[in-house]
């Protein structure tokens, strides 16, 4: 079902690319981006042009009452190259429609829209069953802000983590490992409708983990846990890095939610409290972000209290920089909250857990939390090679000391590629990214540069501190390698001061570079010495092979025979011609000529030259 719906997607995608002369390929739908303390942010824009464009034009507006403010029409790049445009627009929170348009020559040539994307909160889970969630299914969002990546893998693989956002529903994943909503669907209602902004969760809490199975994995060291902790893949630690360090990347983020401790009644407080500041330090190596908030909820139920834990989460709190205070879950008793005990597994229980986690994401918190935002996305350098036709292009990624691994992707995953596995320890799951997501096979291979035709490309950097940085999609829709014009001149010798128009055949819509750096169709010069004209088609991402040369001689002698027309004002170079001239011009009062012929001057009739003129004519010819 998925190849169909991802071939029905490139269908449209390609169908819609017959029209369109830009397209907008990021942000995503429902994507959110990081809000700044001042309840400002940047959403990151990128997209594709497939005909000449002078500027992209962006604008947002607020799409739900009283969340955000309309912006004016911003300029996000001028004269973009490569084949795609990017830049960002700076605007209010909320919660928005965001528009785009090209424009040429002042006029509008296309505009694209994105119906939902916003400024705002971003979260990531951490912890184990209680911050996953499994006992029960929970529930989704009443709010039409509240998103998540529709997505789950047990199996921490780069490349099973697909690009996409969507509401969080009742049937929701949590990406990149909560199979289930949860209590975040109402968490994510309360913090909107607190806050009165957009908000976007990524899951990474694993049930069954103790703070030494996190600790260790966040140091890549091995731990005894049982066989369910897939160790060999990074797991528990590897899913927190996919969020702050993959998909935080792209949204920036404000913390990291942490909810653990039931697994640790044996641990005692200086073990716990090293345990989790092991994987505070690795999760702001991994955003470079040495402000990375924590927010730690007091959770040691199992099913009594263990003041050991309280401990050494109280100890975090009080004594480790950006560690803030999250509920105290533990007061939340009750089989009518946990029916086992343990987990909040009743619909009062989990209303009761988002609750205090609202009420502990407080004024304070939001004031002295540093955020972290967005990257920006990556240049990619595009070069032309006529000479391979079959892979005319070389896509070239940016270098830097800090880059570990280069990855490209020119295609979707397949079905069993795209495929997500969870499981809540007696049945498994799976989970297939949503139409409209992108699910890009990723290739690490440590290569800078590759080469390309046709089809959508994009790359991605992991740096040595494991962030991931993105490159815009290119979508190369038809040859890139454009065509060689023709030049044409209106007349191949002219006097000094003289004027001759040149016009280039064979470029689409007209896009070309003279050899002069003008870019109109047709030109017209009056050259100052003798020079040859070529022209080069355009594509958006190259310049093709050069035309003949046409050469415009500037002089007064012609080896051909001139016949002359029109009216002569002011004093002006001779005429001159090796053979004859044949002439029905008017010297007007004020003009001034000389003709000068090796065989014969003709003044047929028409010629005139008036009272005051100055009119001279030779028989000498020139050289």
């Amino acid at each position: 079902m998925l190849s169909r719906k991802l071939f029905l997607l490139f269908f449209l995608i390609s169908s819609n690319l017959l029209f369109a002369q830009i397209t907008l390929t990021f942000p995503y739908e429902r994507m959110v981006f990081q809000r700044n303390n001042t309840q400002q942010g940047n959403i990151i824009i990128a997209g594709n042009y497939y005909s000449k464009i002078d500027r992209i034009e962006a604008r947002a507006l607020p799409r739900w009452v009283g969340s955000g403010t309309e912006t004016a029409w911003t300029t996000i790049q001028n004269n973009p190259t490569n084949g795609y445009f990017k830049g960002n627009l700076f605007a209010q929170q909320g919660w928005y429609s965001l528009e785009i348009r090209g424009i040429l020559n002042g006029n509008i040539v296309n505009t694209q829209t994105l119906q939902r994307v916003g400024i705002g909160e971003v979260f990531a889970i951490a912890g184990q069953s209680n911050a996953q969630g499994g006992a029960v299914n929970g529930f989704g969002s009443v709010d039409d802000r509240v998103n998540s990546v529709k997505f789950s893998n047990d199996y921490s693989s780069y490349n099973k983590l697909p690009l996409g956002f969507s509401h969080l529903d009742n049937d929701s994943q949590i990406a990149p490992f909560h199979y289930v909503p949860w209590a975040y669907g109402k968490l994510g209602d309360l913090l909107s409708a607190k806050l009165n902004v957009p908000i976007l969760f990524y899951g990474a809490g694993h049930g069954g983990t103790s703070s030494t199975h996190w600790g260790q994995s966040a140091q890549g060291l091995p731990f005894s846990g049982p066989g369910y902790i897939q160790q060999q893949l990074g797991a528990p630690y590897r899913a927190l890095e996919n969020s702050v360090a993959y998909y935080a990347s792209l949204t920036g983020l404000r913390a990291v939610l942490w909810h653990q401790g039931e697994s640790d009644p044996d641990t005692d407080q200086n073990t716990y409290y090293n345990n989790v500041v092991n994987i505070i330090n690795r999760s702001r190596v991994n955003t470079e972000h040495s402000q990375l908030a924590w927010v730690v909820a007091r959770a040691s139920v199992n099913p009594t209290e263990h003041g050991n834990v309280i401990a050494g989460q109280n100890q975090l709190i009080q004594n480790y920089s950006q560690v803030f205070a999250g509920p105290n879950t533990d007061l939340i008793v009750g089989s009518e909250n946990r029916s086992d005990g343990i987990h909040f597994d009743t619909y009062s229980g989990l209303i009761a857990f988002a609750t205090a986690w609202d009420a502990s994401l407080d004024n304070n918190f939001f004031s002295n939390s540093t955020p972290m935002f967005a990257s920006s996305l990556l240049d990619l350098t595009v070069n032309c090679n006529p000479s391979n036709p079959s892979n005319p292009l070389s896509l070239v990624a940016p270098t830097d000391a800090g880059y570990q691994q280069y990855a490209w992707s020119n295609r979707q995953n397949t079905l069993l590629e795209a495929q997500g596995i969870s499981n809540n320890c007696c049945t498994n799951f799976t989970f297939y990214p949503p139409s409209g997501y992108e699910a890009f096979n990723w290739q690490y291979d440590s290569t800078q540069s590759i080469s390309a035709n046709t089809g959508r490309f994009i790359m991605n950097i992991r740096k040595n501190s494991r962030k991931t940085l993105f490159s815009p999609l290119l979508h190369i829709t038809s040859s890139p390698i454009p065509n060689t014009p023709t030049v044409s001149a209106t007349s191949t010798q002219i006097r000094p001061d003289e004027a001759v128009q040149l016009t280039a055949s064979n470029c689409t819509n007209n896009w070309l570079v003279w050899s002069i750096g003008l870019t109109q169709n047709p030109i017209v010069l009056a050259p100052p010495a003798t020079a040859n004209y070529t022209a080069q088609c355009k594509s958006p991402y190259c310049l093709g092979v050069a035309s003949a040369p046409v050469s415009v001689v500037v002089s007064t002698c012609f080896a051909n025979p001139l016949s002359l027309v029109g009216s002569i004002f002011t004093p002006e170079y001779p005429y001159q011609s090796q053979v004859s001239i044949q002439s029905i011009q008017k010297v007007q009062s004020t003009g001034k000529i000389n003709y000068n012929a090796l065989q014969k001057v003709e003044l047929l009739p028409g010629f005139e030259s008036k009272t005051g003129s100055v009119f001279r004519a030779f028989i000498a010819g020139c050289n």
